[in-house]
C-alpha cells in the first residue's frame, strides 16, 4: 500500500466538503422584491425619438402661432386716448458734450499735478511761505529720476504730487531724497523733512 500525501488528503476534503453544500434554487419571493429597471439601446432610442418628435410638434405650433400674430394687422388710431398727455411726463434732460468733455479732461492722477495759475511768490520770508505746507510721502520705482513727493497743504487741506523740477507756487522742487525733499526759489533753499 502506498501512503497517502498531505495533497491527496487536502483534495479529498475539498472534495467532500463541497459535494455537501448544495447549491439552492433562488426563492420566487427573493427574485419579486428585487426589481431592477433596465432598458435596451433600442428601447432608450425610441424614446428619445419621441422626445425630439415631440420637441418638432410644440416647435411647429408655435411658429403658426407667430405667423398668425405678424399677420393681424396693427391699429394706430389718433383717437386713442392716453391716460397721461406727453407733456406731462418729466424726461430726463441730456447734458452737453462740453459737460462730458470736462470730466474726460478733468485731472489725472496718474499725471503730475500742474497749477493752471502760477502765483507770484511775496516778498516774505521764503521759509515761512514753506511751513504751510507738510511732506507726507515719498515713491519712486526702480530709479532716483522716477521719484515723486506727496505734499499736504495745510491751509487749502488738500494734496499735491510733484517731481523733480516741478514748481509749487513758484517754488520749485531741486532735489528729492528717501527722507525729505529740497525746494528752491531764486537763491534760497528750504527743506521739508518727513
Amino acid at each position: 500500500m502506498s501512503k497517502e500525501s498531505a495533497e491527496e488528503k487536502l483534495l479529498k476534503m475539498m472534495q467532500k466538503s463541497a459535494s455537501s453544500v448544495a447549491i439552492k434554487p433562488p426563492v420566487q419571493g427573493a427574485l419579486k422584491k428585487k426589481f431592477k429597471l433596465s432598458f435596451s439601446i433600442n428601447a432608450l432610442n425610441s424614446f428619445l425619438f419621441l422626445g425630439i418628435l415631440a420637441c418638432i410638434i410644440a416647435l411647429g405650433l408655435e411658429m403658426r402661432s407667430g405667423i398668425f400674430l405678424l399677420n393681424q394687422e396693427v391699429e394706430f388710431s389718433p383717437e386713442s386716448k392716453a391716460d397721461v398727455a406727453l407733456s406731462d411726463i418729466a424726461l430726463p434732460s441730456i447734458p452737453s458734450a462740453n459737460y462730458y468733455l470736462q470730466k474726460i479732461n478733468g485731472r489725472n492722477i496718474f499725471k503730475p499735478y500742474v497749477l493752471k495759475t502760477v502765483q507770484k511768490v511775496a516778498a516774505q520770508d521764503f521759509a515761512q511761505r514753506m511751513s504751510r505746507y507738510k511732506l507726507v510721502g515719498i515713491a519712486w520705482l526702480d530709479l532716483p529720476e522716477t521719484a515723486s513727493i506727496m505734499i499736504e497743504d495745510r491751509q487749502k487741506k488738500e494734496t499735491l504730487f510733484l517731481k523733480q523740477g516741478e514748481q509749487l507756487e513758484g517754488v520749485t522742487v531741486k532735489t528729492i531724497y528717501t527722507d525729505r525733499a529740497v525746494f528752491s526759489h531764486e537763491n534760497e533753499e528750504t527743506t521739508i523733512k518727513l
